[in-house]
């Protein structure tokens, strides 16, 4: 390689101040928010169970989470376009502190319900804002992995805040432990929120602000909407029943489970940066594919593993996968927005992806009680190899159409 190109691409490579500002800052409310989500994902499933939750309500605690602003995702994201997407980012991290709070004194199944519901106007508002955060200050050939550096900085949160989870259960009672942890979730989310209203600038472009209420979509951005919320609702078909899955198959051991996920918990968080970057080296309709069929074809392997060990490893590969193929389909709405409807574009992918969310874990516990506990894997699987297909068929050829950059 020459020196004018080596140096070129060493250029390239670096991040601007713009990123800088406005990243950086963001960085600790995030890690500080995200403590909680890892126990919340591992505990929610057996703390429910154990308060006498079926399989089918365990889903309805997933299913309300992703449903209950559903249809205000994409007023959310035209109103950012519009105000800005700092104060959403704050107002975000308080319903999120309420949801804390709500899940520290949840006695009944009906208070879990409810912390649901709070924690899922959190998020009506949340990714919208962090996601067109990080659209307005990166170039799109850093995207993909600016949005892994996000996936690492909150999953390194998920195994400090998991550790003081299991900790506390572990010490003294779960019902006890549960109330001290989330009590602590609160207060970080808290010190969050303050940290974002503090120190979070506004990146919002002043174009925006003339931003008309207008949802024409391109075909090309219709179809990734499509896909995702397809590829979603099969994902989601295995969240809520995963872990009653392992308990009834291998162990009711909750540190024997834990330990299970800690090397997916590691994938996340040390490489999720360099596998995001993938989409912006080797086209994002191509990881998209490829993290679809791999994880349908692991979907398979699943429920026939033989040990814990064998399940575990196949787990984590399935979370390195979507760990290529989740920043570059994020990645991909802005390169079909367009820089002055970012807010709208991650409005909808919210709305539509929330959906696939909120009919999986539904889907995924009336299989599992209804047809067998393999259903849901088996079913998963034929939908994301059948979503990969559609990906290379229909959605990188209108890619390339529209951008030739990532397709």
């Amino acid at each position: 390689m020459k020196e004018t190109d080596l140096a070129k691409s060493r250029e390239k490579q670096k991040v601007s101040p713009a990123e800088n500002v406005a990243t950086l800052p963001l960085h600790r409310p995030l890690f500080y928010w995200s403590l909680p989500f890892t126990f919340l994902h591992f505990g929610l499933p057996i703390y429910s169970r154990m308060l006498g939750a079926s399989a089918v309500e365990i889903g309805g605690l997933f299913s309300i989470f992703t449903a209950t602003t559903l249809l205000l995702r994409p007023l959310v994201g035209w109103t950012l376009d519009r105000f800005g997407r700092k104060r959403f980012l704050v107002l975000a991290l308080i319903f999120y502190t309420l949801a804390m709070a709500t899940f520290a004194w949840a006695r009944t199944l009906r208070m879990l319900y409810l912390a649901r519901f709070v924690q899922g106007i959190g998020s009506s508002l949340f990714w919208i804002a962090v996601n067109t955060i990080i659209a307005d200050v990166t170039p799109p050939e850093r995207r993909g992995r600016a949005l892994g550096r996000i996936t690492e900085i909150t999953s390194r949160g998920g195994l400090m805040g998991v550790v003081v989870g299991f900790v506390l259960v572990s010490l003294l009672s779960e019902r006890v432990g549960w109330r001290i942890a989330f009590s602590i979730y609160a207060l970080m989310t808290a010190v969050g929120t303050w940290l974002a209203w503090r120190n979070v600038p506004e990146t919002r472009s002043p174009v925006s602000v003339r931003t008309r209420f207008d949802y024409s979509l391109s075909k090309a951005l219709v179809t990734l909407l499509v896909i995702v919320f397809v590829a979603g609702a099969s994902e989601a078909m295995l969240g809520p029943i995963y872990l009653v899955y392992l308990q009834e198959k291998f162990t009711t051991d909750i540190y024997a489970l834990a330990w299970a996920f800690l090397p997916a918990g590691l994938v996340s968080a040390f490489l999720s940066e360099r596998l995001g970057q993938l989409g912006d080296r080797f086209g994002r309709a191509r990881m998209m594919a490829l993290g679809m069929a791999a994880s349908g074809l692991l979907s398979f392997f699943l429920p026939v593993s033989s040990s814990l060990v064998l399940l575990a490893s196949l787990y984590t590969l399935a979370v390195a996968v979507w760990a290529i193929s989740v920043p570059a389909q994020t990645a991909m709405v802005a390169d079909l927005t367009g820089e002055e409807r970012l807010g709208v574009g991650y409005g909808l992918y919210d709305m539509i992806s929330s959906g696939g969310y909120a009919v999986g874990p539904l889907l995924g516990g009336t299989l599992y009680e209804s047809v067998g506990q393999d259903a849901p894997f088996y079913l998963s699987g034929c939908i994301l190899l059948l979503g990969c297909l559609a990906v290379l068929l229909f959605l990188r050829p209108l890619v390339r159409r529209k951008c030739d950059l990532f397709s």
